[in-house]
């Protein structure tokens, strides 16, 4: 075999193990990523049911100031809107930390995968 054909030869050979260990590669860091957005979705959820535990509770703080008013038409209906607002945020933090569970064992099982 001459140098130029046993060049060749090598040179073929390196492509391929490059083509095909980058393909391998590329697949793994496409499958980390969409576990790292199923982990940043789960924060994000997170996140947001935390905002909406929070708002609850000043909402909680406003009604108890509010109770200690006099009673009458305009305390009535502002604690009523504030009640309905109370349980609104609670409503959506408990949609959010459902969805943010649902996030976490996805990214979980990702993870486990891709080991």
């Amino acid at each position: 075999m001459n140098l130029k054909a046993a060049f060749s030869v090598f040179s073929l050979v390196a492509i391929l193990t490059i083509l095909t260990a980058t393909t391998a590669d590329c697949d793994r860091t496409i499958y980390l990523g969409v576990c790292q957005e199923l982990v940043s979705s789960a924060r994000s959820y997170e996140a947001r049911a935390t905002f909406h535990n929070n708002v609850a509770k000043a909402f909680q703080i406003q009604i108890e100031s509010l109770s200690k008013l006099p009673k009458n038409q305009g305390t009535i209906s502002a604690m009523d809107s504030l009640f309905s607002q109370y349980d609104q945020n609670r409503m959506l933090e408990g949609k959010f930390r459902s969805l943010f569970r649902q996030a976490s064992d996805d990214a979980d099982r990702c993870m486990k995968s891709a080991e």
